[in-house]
């Protein structure tokens, strides 16, 4: 077994953010502000923000290789990848190492997780328009169903923002099951949040830079965690990137 395959986190430890710096491959803009920080927003299921993960000009760079890409999003099930009314996004993959910049992403991602970079997926970028949303489901899959994939499940998801959304914009990230620290300070009263984001649970308003880190597994990572369950909120004005990282609970491909 290689050395990166005993890196902890099986249990979702996420250690300090000033150990994490950000790419040194882009220039550093004046729309980054104030310094790195991690938020515990969730035991239930255990779910983190990283402020300031990103700079805006690695956000810039991701949305750059994206865009000659783009094509409609697909979600998996019935054994193949297919296009599906509950997601109407469009996404472009990026491939391992594209670029030093995504290179650098991927290891400060398998270092924050503590989880292997060979468990990562390709990264998958995303872009909502007009309405576009992803309806509530998990990213864990029933391998019954789907006749499994190499790399075992997902195990967690790193969720970057790579545009700001403004108050009723929408674009929202909702854990309509997830159990809040504090309803006072993660609930989602009277934050402003479109009518998909406020029922109940947690909500996430994208910020540029942010990234939003969930574990799709119970601790060990063998069973699902069902209060996992996330929707991408309709957008309605203004465009949402995202980035994604799904992490395997064993080495991916």
């Amino acid at each position: 077994m290689e050395t990166e395959e005993l890196l902890v986190g099986w249990r979702g430890e996420t250690y300090n953010a000033g150990a994490h710096t950000k790419s040194t491959t882009v220039p550093a803009d004046s729309g980054d502000v104030g310094a790195p920080w991690i938020e515990t927003i969730s035991w239930v299921p255990r779910a983190f923000i990283y402020h300031g993960f990103l700079s805006h000009a690695e956000c810039d760079h991701l949305i750059g290789l994206a865009l000659p890409k783009l094509e409609r999003s697909l979600v998996v099930g019935n054994k193949s990848d297919e296009v599906d009314p509950i997601r109407t996004s469009y996404s472009a993959s990026i491939g391992y190492n594209e670029t030093d910049v995504v290179a650098d992403i991927e290891g400060r991602i398998a270092r924050w997780t503590h989880l292997p970079r060979s468990h990562q997926e390709p990264m998958e970028v995303l872009r909502y328009i007009n309405g576009q949303k992803y309806d509530a489901h998990w990213d864990w899959f029933d391998e019954t169903e789907t006749g499994g994939t190499g790399g075992g499940n997902r195990m967690a998801t790193a969720l970057m923002y790579l545009s700001d959304m403004e108050p009723a914009a929408g674009g929202e990230t909702a854990l309509p099951l997830a159990q809040p620290l504090d309803w006072e300070v993660q609930g989602v009263e009277g934050r402003g949040y479109s009518e998909c984001a406020s029922k109940m649970g947690i909500s996430v308003r994208p910020k540029k830079g942010d990234v939003l880190l969930f574990w799709d597994m119970e601790p060990g990572g063998r069973e699902p965690d069902r209060h996992a369950l996330h929707a991408s909120c309709p957008t309605f004005s203004g465009t949402k990137w995202t980035a994604t990282k799904w992490i395997h609970n064993t080495p991916y491909g």
